[in-house]
C-alpha cells in the first residue's frame, strides 16, 4: 500500500511577536535616523535644538520632584496639616494615580492617530509580521513619551522616600516595574476605548472633538491662573483648609483603589513586611 505524499505548500507558522516588534522598532529608528540626515542644515539645528529643550524641561521635571519631597518633610507642611507620615505614605499612591491617568488621556489621542489615521498601517498590516506585532509596536511608541516624562516625575520622589526610610534595594527595583505596568495597563485601556469609539464614530471626527476639548480646557486652566494670579492677595489659606485639601487626597490611597495596591506592596516591601508586601504586589500584577 502506498500513502500518498502531500507536496502542496502547507500552512506556514507565523514568526514571533516580540522579535517582530524589535523589528519594526528598528526600523522605525533607522527611518527616523535615516530622515534627520538628509533633511536640511537649518532643520537639523532646529531639531537639535527641540530635543535639548527637551532634556532641560526633563532637568526641570527632576528639580520639582525633589523640591515637593522636600516641602513633604519640611516643618511648615507639618505645622498645618499635624503629623504628615499618613499624607507621605498616600504620595505613592497619588502619583500612581495621576501616572494612570495622564499616560490613559494622552495615549488615546496618540492611539487614535497611529491606528487609524497614519499613514503606514497599510504597509504594515500587509507585512509578513504578526498583526499583534504591529499593535503592540504603535501601543509602545504612543506611551513611550509619556512614559519617559512620567518616570522623570515619579522616579526621584520615589526613590528619595526609599532613601529617607532606609529602604531596601527590593523596593527600588519594583517602583520602575510597577511604572512600567501601570504604563501599559493605562496604554491598553486607551487602545480598547479607541476601537470602541473608532467603531461608533469616524476617527477623523473625533481627532477635531479632541482638539477642540483641549483648546477648551487650556483656555480655561489659563483664565484660572490669571484670576488666582490677580486676587492672590487677598486669597487667606487657614490651617483648616490645608487639612482638608490633604485628607481629601489621602482618599485616593483607600484599599478600595487598584490604583495604590502597587503604592501600598511597595511601602510594605520596603519596610520589610513581606507578606502583605508580596501580595499586594501579585495583585498589582495580576
Amino acid at each position: 500500500m502506498t500513502e500518498a505524499i502531500n507536496t502542496g505548500p502547507g500552512p506556514h507558522p507565523s514568526p514571533a511577536v516580540l522579535p517582530a516588534v524589535w523589528k519594526l522598532l528598528s526600523l522605525r529608528w533607522q527611518i527616523s535616523w535615516n530622515s534627520f540626515r538628509r533633511t536640511r542644515l537649518v532643520r537639523k539645528i532646529f531639531t537639535v535644538i527641540g530635543y535639548l529643550a527637551l532634556l532641560g524641561f526633563v532637568g526641570f521635571i527632576f528639580w520639582a520632584s525633589w523640591q515637593l519631597l522636600g516641602f513633604l518633610r519640611s516643618p511648615e507642611l507639618t505645622q498645618y496639616v499635624g503629623d504628615t507620615r499618613q499624607f507621605v505614605d498616600a504620595v505613592p499612591g497619588l502619583l500612581f494615580t495621576a501616572f494612570f491617568f495622564g499616560i490613559l488621556l494622552t495615549s488615546f489621542g496618540v492611539l487614535l492617530q497611529a491606528l487609524y489615521l497614519s499613514g503606514d498601517m497599510d504597509f504594515l498590516l500587509a507585512a509578513p509580521v504578526p498583526i499583534r506585532a504591529v499593535f503592540i509596536t504603535k501601543l509602545l511608541q504612543a506611551i513611550l513619551p509619556n512614559f519617559g516624562l512620567g518616570i522623570a516625575f515619579g522616579l526621584p520622589v520615589l526613590f528619595g522616600l526609599g532613601a529617607s526610610r532606609g529602604y531596601n534595594f527590593l523596593y527600588y527595583i519594583l517602583v520602575v516595574l510597577m511604572f512600567v505596568l501601570v504604563s501599559l495597563a493605562a496604554a491598553g485601556l486607551a487602545a480598547l476605548l479607541v476601537m470602541l469609539v473608532a467603531r461608533i464614530f469616524p476617527a477623523r471626527r473625533v481627532v477635531e472633538v479632541l482638539g477642540f476639548v483641549g483648546a477648551i480646557f487650556s483656555m480655561i486652566c489659563s483664565q484660572t491662573g490669571n484670576l488666582m494670579n490677580s486676587a492672590g492677595d487677598e486669597i487667606d489659606v487657614t490651617n483648616q483648609q490645608v487639612s482638608q485639601t490633604v485628607g481629601l487626597l489621602s482618599r485616593f490611597d483607600s484599599p478600595l483603589n487598584p490604583l495604590s495596591w502597587p503604592a501600598k506592596g511597595l511601602l510594605s516591601l520596603g519596610e520589610g513586611s513581606w507578606l502583605p508586601g508580596l501580595g499586594l504586589s501579585l495583585l498589582s500584577l495580576g
